[in-house]
Protein backbone atom coordinates (compact mmCIF):
# COMPACT_ATOMS: atom_id res chain seq x y z
CA UNK A 1 0.00 0.00 0.00
CA UNK A 2 1.06 3.29 -0.02
CA UNK A 3 4.25 4.24 1.39
CA UNK A 4 5.29 0.48 1.01
CA UNK A 5 9.09 0.11 -0.56
CA UNK A 6 7.64 -1.26 -3.52
CA UNK A 7 7.25 -0.13 -6.88
CA UNK A 8 3.82 1.16 -7.57
CA UNK A 9 3.23 2.12 -11.37
CA UNK A 10 1.96 5.27 -12.34
CA UNK A 11 2.45 4.95 -15.92
CA UNK A 12 -1.14 4.42 -16.36
CA UNK A 13 -1.44 8.59 -15.25
CA UNK A 14 1.50 9.79 -16.97
CA UNK A 15 -0.10 9.04 -20.09
CA UNK A 16 -3.55 10.45 -19.31
CA UNK A 17 -4.04 14.26 -21.00
CA UNK A 18 -2.69 16.91 -18.64
CA UNK A 19 -6.52 18.51 -18.94
CA UNK A 20 -7.57 15.02 -16.73
CA UNK A 21 -4.78 14.62 -14.20
CA UNK A 22 -6.12 16.41 -11.38
CA UNK A 23 -9.20 14.26 -11.73
CA UNK A 24 -6.93 11.17 -11.63
CA UNK A 25 -4.55 12.84 -8.83
CA UNK A 26 -7.84 13.46 -6.67
CA UNK A 27 -9.29 10.17 -7.12
CA UNK A 28 -6.04 8.33 -6.41
CA UNK A 29 -5.37 10.18 -2.85
CA UNK A 30 -9.17 10.10 -1.76
CA UNK A 31 -11.15 7.16 -3.38
CA UNK A 32 -10.48 3.28 -2.16
CA UNK A 33 -10.47 0.92 -5.17
CA UNK A 34 -14.03 -0.36 -4.88
CA UNK A 35 -15.23 3.35 -4.91
CA UNK A 36 -13.25 3.59 -7.84
CA UNK A 37 -14.99 0.47 -9.53
CA UNK A 38 -18.48 1.93 -8.62
CA UNK A 39 -17.85 5.52 -10.25
CA UNK A 40 -16.35 3.32 -13.53
CA UNK A 41 -19.62 1.08 -13.19
CA UNK A 42 -22.19 3.97 -12.48
CA UNK A 43 -20.42 6.66 -13.23
CA UNK A 44 -18.56 9.76 -11.07
CA UNK A 45 -20.26 10.84 -7.57
CA UNK A 46 -21.77 14.42 -8.33
CA UNK A 47 -19.80 15.80 -5.96
CA UNK A 48 -16.39 14.82 -8.29
CA UNK A 49 -18.54 15.29 -11.39
CA UNK A 50 -19.67 18.99 -10.45
CA UNK A 51 -15.66 19.68 -9.25
CA UNK A 52 -14.27 17.88 -12.54
CA UNK A 53 -16.06 18.18 -15.68
CA UNK A 54 -14.87 15.75 -17.80
CA UNK A 55 -16.76 13.82 -20.55
CA UNK A 56 -18.05 10.30 -20.27
CA UNK A 57 -15.09 9.33 -22.14
CA UNK A 58 -12.44 11.27 -20.32
CA UNK A 59 -14.40 10.24 -16.93
CA UNK A 60 -14.00 6.14 -18.35
CA UNK A 61 -10.20 6.57 -19.12
CA UNK A 62 -9.45 8.51 -15.69
CA UNK A 63 -10.91 5.71 -13.84
CA UNK A 64 -9.45 2.82 -15.85
CA UNK A 65 -5.91 4.56 -15.26
CA UNK A 66 -6.39 5.59 -11.52
CA UNK A 67 -7.89 1.58 -11.05
CA UNK A 68 -4.80 0.19 -12.64
CA UNK A 69 -2.73 2.12 -10.61
CA UNK A 70 -4.25 1.49 -7.29
CA UNK A 71 -4.27 -2.47 -8.03
CA UNK A 72 -0.70 -1.90 -8.43
CA UNK A 73 -0.52 -0.34 -4.70
CA UNK A 74 -1.28 -4.28 -3.94
CA UNK A 75 2.04 -6.01 -2.94
CA UNK A 76 1.21 -9.46 -3.52
CA UNK A 77 3.32 -11.85 -1.26
CA UNK A 78 3.41 -15.74 -0.56
CA UNK A 79 0.24 -16.36 1.62
CA UNK A 80 -1.87 -13.50 -0.24
CA UNK A 81 -4.60 -15.23 -0.80
CA UNK A 82 -5.33 -16.95 -4.18
CA UNK A 83 -9.03 -15.13 -4.10
CA UNK A 84 -7.75 -12.05 -3.60
CA UNK A 85 -4.86 -12.20 -6.06
CA UNK A 86 -7.80 -13.28 -8.89
CA UNK A 87 -10.00 -10.49 -7.57
CA UNK A 88 -7.24 -7.78 -8.52
CA UNK A 89 -6.36 -9.71 -12.16
CA UNK A 90 -9.92 -9.23 -12.82
CA UNK A 91 -10.23 -5.70 -11.84
CA UNK A 92 -7.13 -5.00 -14.23
CA UNK A 93 -8.57 -6.99 -16.79
CA UNK A 94 -11.45 -5.19 -16.56
CA UNK A 95 -9.78 -1.88 -16.55
CA UNK A 96 -7.68 -2.07 -19.71
CA UNK A 97 -10.97 -3.70 -21.59
CA UNK A 98 -10.11 -7.05 -21.38
CA UNK A 99 -12.50 -9.63 -22.14
CA UNK A 100 -11.07 -12.47 -20.42
CA UNK A 101 -9.55 -13.19 -16.52
CA UNK A 102 -6.28 -14.14 -17.96
CA UNK A 103 -3.23 -12.86 -16.17
CA UNK A 104 -1.40 -13.82 -19.21
CA UNK A 105 -3.19 -11.65 -21.25
CA UNK A 106 -3.22 -8.81 -18.92
CA UNK A 107 0.44 -9.21 -19.08
CA UNK A 108 0.84 -9.36 -22.48
CA UNK A 109 -1.22 -5.88 -23.26
CA UNK A 110 0.90 -4.20 -20.63
CA UNK A 111 4.21 -5.48 -21.08
CA UNK A 112 5.96 -3.03 -23.61
CA UNK A 113 4.12 0.51 -21.98
CA UNK A 114 3.99 -0.41 -18.53
CA UNK A 115 6.76 -2.74 -17.49
CA UNK A 116 6.38 -2.01 -13.92
CA UNK A 117 3.21 -3.18 -14.06
CA UNK A 118 4.14 -6.18 -15.80
CA UNK A 119 6.36 -7.36 -13.33
CA UNK A 120 3.72 -6.88 -11.02
CA UNK A 121 1.30 -9.04 -12.83
CA UNK A 122 4.15 -11.60 -13.17
CA UNK A 123 4.78 -11.53 -9.30
CA UNK A 124 0.71 -12.24 -9.12
CA UNK A 125 1.50 -15.51 -11.09
CA UNK A 126 4.27 -16.42 -9.69
CA UNK A 127 3.26 -16.07 -6.28
CA UNK A 128 -0.38 -18.12 -6.92
CA UNK A 129 1.30 -20.81 -8.10
CA UNK A 130 3.65 -20.86 -5.61
CA UNK A 131 0.89 -20.82 -2.83
CA UNK A 132 -0.97 -23.65 -5.10
CA UNK A 133 2.44 -25.50 -4.28
CA UNK A 134 2.37 -24.86 -0.92
CA UNK A 135 -1.43 -25.81 -0.07
CA UNK A 136 -0.26 -28.82 -2.45
CA UNK A 137 2.11 -29.85 -0.20
CA UNK A 138 0.64 -29.41 3.19
CA UNK A 139 -2.55 -31.88 1.83
CA UNK A 140 0.44 -34.33 1.18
Amino acid sequence: MPGSNHDVDASFMDVLPISVREAATDLIRYASLKDMLTYRLEGPSEFLASRFRLSQEQWIAVLNAVILTKVSYFKIEIHFPNRYIDKLIEVACYARGLPSNNPIDLYQSVLSEHPIFADWVKTAIQIKQANLRIQHNLAS
